[in-house]
């Protein structure tokens, strides 16, 4: 899987049928510039709204990731997925998805725990481009709100077994 930048990508690859490329890059690069402001107020490396694709294949996901210490801040878009074959269909609808998560504490680590997450299923492009802006709005306000500490408090699986 390549990380490549949105300014890079191809809107297509994540809209197959995008005929008008401007509004939603226009929403996108807003989405963008949130995401920046998220890895700046956190202090972390920096982070950017990038494809995620699979050479060779038509299709992408969209995604950023924010994160500092133990604690990361996502969002996704993806291709709908047929619930019985899990694999990808054509959309729409489109899944946009953010996520706050803290790397596992336990002796044996299992990955990332959830903290908070939203999700939404949205049906043109420009839908999904404005629902990446509300997810990056929201994971700014959590970020910005939210004292750092207090994301592995909230982690109920802290230190399982």
């Amino acid at each position: 899987m390549q990380a490549i930048p949105l300014a890079e990508g191809d809107l297509r690859w994540v809209f197959p049928d995008l005929v008008e490329v401007d509004p939603v890059l226009a929403v996108l690069r807003r989405a963008a510039a949130r995401v920046e402001r998220l890895s700046g107020h956190l202090g972390g490396p920096g982070a950017d709204l990038v494809f995620d694709h699979l050479p060779g294949a038509p299709y992408a996901g969209l995604s950023a990731r924010a994160e500092i210490e133990e604690v990361a801040f996502d969002v996704h878009v993806s291709l709908p997925r047929d619930p019985h074959r899990h694999v990808v269909r054509s959309p729409p609808p489109w899944q946009v998805e953010g996520e706050i998560s803290v790397r596992c504490d336990a002796i044996h680590d299992c990955g990332r725990h959830e903290i908070e997450t939203v999700e939404s299923a949205h049906d043109t492009p420009l839908a999904a481009a404005n629902g990446v802006l509300a997810v990056t709005g929201w994971l700014l306000d959590r970020a910005t709100t939210v004292p750092r500490a207090s994301w592995r408090e909230r982690d109920v699986l802290s230190r399982h077994r």
